[in-house]
């Protein structure tokens, strides 16, 4: 397991932050400006019902607001995941929870409509899309064998 945290945090935020320029807030480690926040409105939404996933939430609203999130690794620390199925399946469950929030939010509908066309494509993929294409490689699948197993 830390070899899967060490590949998504050193590789995976070096990515989304520099080229990408998608990332986004993920989590505790991150640490955010206060004084920025608290002068456009605060960091998080008022309802934690809508909001699942508020440190996204946060990071959409900084982006909104002409901020800019940054990756620095200044220390890395292995960190103990748990790896049993049941609370792998409800990380899962929270993340594609907090996917499903953000496809019904304004902020990403704002978002794609202030990128530019290769920063909306990466900002669609790392957040709802990534689900989306799940669901259409998963039913393409169902079809192509159902097609093929009928001809055959």
């Amino acid at each position: 397991m830390s070899n899967q945290e060490s590949s998504f945090v050193t590789i995976g935020q070096r990515v989304l932050a520099r080229p990408l320029k998608v990332r986004f807030h993920y989590g505790h480690p991150d640490v955010f400006d206060r004084i920025f926040h608290i002068t456009r409105g605060g960091i998080s939404k008022a309802s934690k019902g809508i909001n699942l996933s508020e440190d996204i939430f946060a990071g959409f609203n900084s982006t909104l607001r002409r901020g800019n999130v940054t990756h620095h690794e200044y220390i890395q620390v292995g960190k103990g995941r748990d790896v049993g199925l049941n609370q792998i399946s409800l990380f899962e469950a929270k993340v594609a929870c907090g996917n499903g929030e953000q496809t019904l939010s304004r902020d990403l509908y704002r978002l794609g409509h202030r990128f530019d066309f290769f920063r909306m494509l990466s900002c669609f993929y790392t957040t709802t899309g990534f689900y989306v294409s799940s669901m259409v490689n998963f039913f393409s699948f169902d079809i192509y064998i159902f097609i093929y197993s009928d001809c055959g």
